[in-house]
């Protein structure tokens, strides 16, 4: 319907734990010398963007790897 914003989807099962799927990762920074990824997830807005130790984004490789490709400048982890 118009105007209504659709189900954000569900967690989904990767190696036993249930986890919401990353769409990109927008941005990345350091954070009291800690990496951290700015995460887009899977059918949720921009709004809902959130700042995720790299630990969470662990089972999204290619969304690290293609998000580096785009920014090889961008803070990483020593």
């Amino acid at each position: 319907m118009e105007g209504q914003v659709p189900e954000p989807a569900p967690p989904v099962e990767i190696e036993g734990e249930m986890e919401h799927e990353v769409e990109a990762i927008i941005d990345s920074q350091l954070y009291h010398g800690k990496l951290e990824f700015l995460v887009k997830w899977e059918g949720y807005t921009d709004e809902e963007n959130k700042w995720e130790p790299e630990a969470n984004v662990q089972h999204a490789k290619e969304a690290v790897k293609d998000f580096y490709k785009k920014h090889p400048s961008a803070p990483r982890q020593i």
